[in-house]
């Protein structure tokens, strides 16, 4: 009799982990875009902390597979790439569906892959370009600004010759001026807008190109104003339709 207590429960046991385990099994079916083109991503690699479970996304920038239920954190790289970690909770059992991007940086990729980025792109950017090439005033393309690992627009900017930043030490905010200009503040456009102000300890990964011009002499017609005796200080953002927040 206690043998087949001791077997019934056994089972019963069984049974129940088994139930268990079933119910804290979830699918995740992800797809890693670029985040500026929404371009699918191949052969990206997925990665489940804690875990050993690791994906490759395919042709189609797709992946699925088994996790447990609950919160898990993901790492997702791929050459070129700024890695991305993102947390996400799966349900008890089902199906949970995730767009993830990762943005571009260039890094590790062949010069020729790095240039036809840019062709890709330049139609959003084409005024940007033209005026880069005619070489009035200083410019920056996101390219460069990765290459040279800055950390926000004013590391930028104080690279250039006739620019000066000065820091406010008691609010921890810093502003660009021009040398030959010192008691007036340069005008920004940020995507052609002027804008009254820009703080230059903003983080520069979201920076498609910067256009410094130092004076009236510099600066083109579309810039022009009362204020180009200041200086204009012209941003470009990276446009990303296709960025997914955690």
């Amino acid at each position: 009799m206690r043998v087949t207590s001791r077997v019934s429960w056994t089972v019963l046991f069984a049974l129940t982990m088994a139930a268990d385990t079933g119910a804290a099994q979830a699918t995740l079916r992800g797809r890693v875009v670029d985040s500026e083109t929404g371009r699918p991503l191949t052969g990206a690699i997925v990665t489940v902390r804690r875990l050993t479970d690791t994906f490759t996304t395919d042709s189609m920038g797709q992946f699925e597979g088994a996790l447990p239920s609950g919160d898990a954190d993901l790492t997702i790289r791929k050459v070129g790439y700024a890695p991305a970690d993102v947390r996400i909770h799966l349900p008890a059992s089902g199906t949970l569906e995730r767009v993830f991007s990762l943005d571009y940086t260039g890094q590790q990729l062949p010069a020729i892959e790095v240039k036809a980025r840019a062709e890709q792109l330049m139609p959003r950017y084409n005024d940007f370009e033209q005026r880069r090439k005619r070489g009035l005033g200083a410019f920056f393309r996101w390219d460069e600004l990765t290459k040279e690992s800055f950390g926000s627009v004013g590391d930028a900017l104080r690279t250039v010759r006739g620019v000066r930043i000065r820091c406010n030490q008691q609010t921890f905010e810093c502003t660009a001026g021009m040398v030959r200009a010192p008691d007036c503040f340069p005008v920004w456009y940020i995507d052609g807008q002027e804008v009254r102000s820009f703080q230059e300890n903003t983080p520069i990964r979201d920076v498609y190109g910067i256009e410094v011009y130092r004076g009236p002499g510099e600066v083109p017609g579309e810039f022009s104003g009362s204020n180009a005796a200041c200086g204009v200080i012209v941003l470009w953002t990276k446009s990303r339709p296709f960025r997914v927040m955690p």
